[in-house]
C-alpha cells in the first residue's frame, strides 16, 4: 500500500525503502508518537518536563522561525526535511497547499498525528533525491535541513547542487528559506559545543573528521546560492538561534549595543564559556559585525523576481505566554514607511488585541506631557507608526558594567521623571478592588498606601521614545483599569532591569534586595513580588514561562571561573603540604633528638632563644 491515511493527513510512501534513515533514537522518537497520537496536552508536558529531545520537537517556539511571514493562501509549499512537523503546522495555516518531503517514516508518522487537523498537508517519505515531482511551488523550505544535504544528494557538490534542485522546484519569483547554524556563531566562540557533532570549536577549526554534516558562514552561503542561481538574498538573524527563535533580526535592523541581555541557552548539553558572551556581543553590536556572529542564518533566496517592499524586517515573539496573551511584535516596511505592528500568535489572543485598542483611550490623559503612540487597526493586526527618535533606555548607562551607585542613581533619576508625569487626578489611596484581586489575590498591603486608579503597568525604559516634541509611550499592552499601588510600578521596572542583567544579579542576591536598594519600601517588597508572581502567573498560564523554560538548561560553567577555583584549590594543597612538611620535620628531629641527647639539647636551646 503507497498511502496511508492519519486524520485528513496524507502519508505517501511511494519512495519509501523500508527504513528510516535518520533518527534521533527509537526510544526519543516512539514517546514523542505517543504523546502526540494520544492527544496530550504538549503546553502542559513541556511546562512540567525537562527533556531536550521534547522540547525541541514539540515546542511552538519552533513556528516563529517563519510565524511572521505573510499569509499566502493561494501559495504552493516544498517542506523538505519536515521531521516531526515542528514548523509544519504553521506551513499549514499560512499557505494554501503543504507537501513535506522526510526521509523516516516514524517522523513523518508523529507530524501526521501532530497536524493531522489540516486538510491541505501531504508528507511523501522517502530521499529527497528519489521523489519525483509533478509541479513547481511558490515556496520551499529547508529549515535545518541544508546541512545535511550530504544525506540527500548524492553527488561531489551536494550543496550547491541541493540548492539547484531547490531552484528547479520554484515557480518563477518563488522564495526559498533556509535556516542554518552559522559556522562562526558568537556563542561556539564562548565555548558552546557544536550542535551536530558535540564538541567544542568543531565548526569553527573546519570540521576535522566529520563526514555527513557542514554549517557555513554567510559569506559561504551567499556564495553557493549565487552559484546555484539564485539573485535576491536577504539575511534574518534569529535570536538565540534558529532552533528556538524569540527575536529575528535583518541586516535592516540589526540589534544595537545592550539589545540582546542574555547569553544563548545551553539545553542539549553541558558548556563551559570561555568570555562573557553578552558583553562581547555588545561589542560586535557597536561594531556593526553582529551579521557576521549572529549564532543562526534564516536566509530568504528569489528565483528571480525580487519583493518590491522589504516586508517584516524585525520580529519579536511571546511564545512563553499563554495563548489568551499571545501577541507578537513585528517592525514592517511599507512603501517607504516603517509600522511596529502588534498581531495574534492564535486565535485565542484576539480578545487581547481588543484589550490593547481600549488602552489606548483608557492611557490618553494618563500623563501630563508623555504622548501616547496612535494606532490603527487593520483586520486581527494592530499598526502603530513607527516614532523616529531615541529610547529612554537608549540613554540608560551600561548596566552590564557599570558601578552599583551609578545603576541607583541612572535608574531612580529616570523613574522619578516618568513617575511625575502621572497625572495628578490618577493619584488615589490604594484599595483592593475585585478586579485587583482577581489578577493578583488577596495581598495583603498597609491602609493608606499611595496608589493610582489606573495604571500603565508597563513603563519599562525601552517602551518610551525621546522625540523632538519630547517622550512618547509606545507600549501600553498592560493597563490596570482599577487601583493598583503606586511604588508596584517602580518595582516591576526594578525587577525587569535585576532579570536582565548578570552584573547586578551577581553583585545583589535577589530581585527584592535590588528593589530595597532602589528606595522601595522594605515592608512593601515582599508583597509586591508575590503580586508580580501571580501576574506572571496568569500572563504565562499554559505556556512555558522563562522560569520554567530555565529547568531545561544543563550546567553552564565559566572557565575563567573554573580556573581561579582551580588556583585557589592549588593554592590551598600547596599550603597543606607545607604543613605536613614542616610537621614531619619537626618529628624527625623529635627522633634525632631522643636517640642522640646533645643533638637534643642544642636544638632546644635553639628554639628557647629564637622565641627570645
Amino acid at each position: 500500500m503507497s498511502e496511508e491515511k492519519i486524520g485528513n493527513v496524507i502519508l505517501d510512501l511511494t519512495y519509501y525503502k523500508g527504513s528510516d534513515a535518520y533518527s534521533d533514537g527509537e526510544s526519543v522518537e516512539d514517546r514523542l508518537l505517543g504523546i502526540v497520537r494520544d492527544g496530550e496536552d504538549i503546553g502542559e508536558r513541556l511546562a512540567a518536563g525537562d527533556d531536550w529531545a521534547e522540547l525541541y520537537h514539540l515546542s511552538d517556539i519552533r513556528k516563529n522561525i517563519l510565524s511572521w511571514a505573510d499569509a499566502d493562501k493561494k501559495a504552493s509549499v516544498l517542506e523538505i526535511g519536515s521531521g516531526c512537523g515542528a514548523v509544519t503546522g504553521i506551513l499549514c495555516e499560512k499557505f494554501g497547499s503543504v507537501t513535506a518531503v522526510d526521509l523516516s517514516k516514524k517522523r513523518s508518522t508523529i507530524n501526521a498525528y501532530r497536524n493531522q487537523a489540516y486538510d491541505n498537508l501531504r508528507i511523501m517519505v522517502g530521499n529527497f533525491e528519489d521523489v519525483k515531482f509533478s509541479e513547481k511551488y511558490d515556496v520551499i523550505t529547508l529549515i535545518g535541513v541544508f546541512e545535511y544535504s550530504i544525506y540527500y544528494i548524492s553527488s561531489d557538490d551536494p550543496f550547491v547542487d541541493m540548492l539547484k534542485k531547490c531552484r528547479s522546484l520554484l515557480k518563477e519569483g518563488g522564495r526559498l528559506y533556509i535556516a542554518i547554524e552559522n559556522k562562526y556563531g558568537m556563542k561556539y566562540f564562548a565555548g558552546a559545543k557544536e550542535d551536530h557533532t558535540g564538541r567544542a570549536y568543531d565548526g569553527i577549526e573546519g570540521y576535522h573528521g566529520v563526514e555527513r554534516v557542514r554549517t557555513f558562514s554567510g559569506y559561504a552561503l551567499n556564495a553557493m546560492l549565487k552559484a546555484a542561481g539564485f539573485t535576491g538574498l536577504e539575511f534574518r538573524y534569529p535570536v538565540p538561534d534558529y532552533k528556538l527563535p524569540m527575536e529575528i533580526y535583518s541586516d535592516l535592523r540589526l540589534p544595537a549595543p545592550g539589545d540582546i541581555t542574555y547569553r544563548s541557552p545551553n539545553y542539549d548539553r553541558d558548556r563551559y564559556d570561555s568570555f562573557d558572551e553578552v558583553k562581547v556581543t555588545d561589542q560586535v553590536c557597536a561594531d556593526g559585525m553582529f551579521p557576521d556572529f549572529a549564532n543562526s542564518f534564516l536566509i530568504t533566496a528569489y528565483n528571480g523576481n525580487e519583493p518590491e517592499s522589504a516586508g517584516c524586517i524585525y520580529a519579536k515573539f511571546n511564545t512563553l505566554r499563554d495563548k489568551p496573551y499571545r501577541v507578537d511584535t513585528k517592525m514592517v516596511a511599507e512603501e517607504g514607511k516603517l509600522y511596529a505592528v502588534k498581531t495574534p500568535a492564535c486565535k485565542e489572543a484576539l480578545p487581547h488585541i481588543e484589550e490593547i485598542v481600549r488602552n489606548k483611550d483608557l492611557a490618553k490623559d494618563f500623563y501630563k506631557t508623555i504622548k501616547i503612540a496612535d494606532v490603527t487597526r487593520r483586520g486581527d493586526d494592530l499598526y502603530f507608526d513607527f516614532i523616529n527618535g531615541t529610547s529612554l533606555y537608549s540613554e540608560c548607562i551600561d548596566y552590564s558594567s557599570a558601578d552599583l551607585e551609578e545603576i541607583r542613581k541612572d535608574i531612580n533619576d529616570k523613574l522619578d521623571m516618568l513617575m511625575d508625569d502621572i497625572s495628578d487626578s490618577y493619584e488615589c489611596s490604594f484599595e483592593a478592588t475585585d478586579k485587583f484581586k482577581e489578577v493578583f489575590g488577596d495581598i495583603k498591603l498597609p491602609e493608606d498606601l499611595p496608589g493610582l486608579k489606573a495604571a500603565n503597568a508597563d513603563m519599562i525604559f525601552g517602551n518610551f521614545i525621546r522625540t523632538e516634541d519630547g517622550l512618547v509611550c509606545i507600549d501600553y499592552e498592560w493597563f490596570f483599569d482599577f487601583p493598583v499601588p503606586k511604588d508596584f510600578i517602580r518595582y516591576r521596572v526594578a525587577r525587569c532591569i535585576f532579570e536582565s542583567y548578570a552584573n547586578i544579579s551577581t553583585k545583589i542576591k535577589t530581585r527584592q534586595e535590588f528593589a530595597v536598594f532602589l528606595g522601595i519600601d522594605t515592608l512593601l517588597v515582599d508583597a509586591f513580588d508575590e503580586m508580580e508572581d501571580k501576574f506572571q502567573a496568569m500572563v504565562t498560564g499554559g505556556g512555558l514561562g522563562r522560569d520554567t523554560l530555565t529547568k531545561y538548561g544543563k550546567k553552564f560553567e565559566r572557565v575563567e571561573e573554573l580556573l581561579e577555583d582551580k588556583n585557589s584549590e592549588a593554592a590551598r594543597i600547596a599550603e597543606l603540604e607545607r604543613i605536613v612538611a614542616e610537621q614531619q620535620a619537626h618529628i624527625d628531629k623529635m627522633k634525632r633528638a631522643i636517640k642522640n641527647p646533645i643533638f637534643g639539647m642544642k636544638w632546644a636551646l635553639k628554639k628557647l632563644f629564637k622565641k627570645k
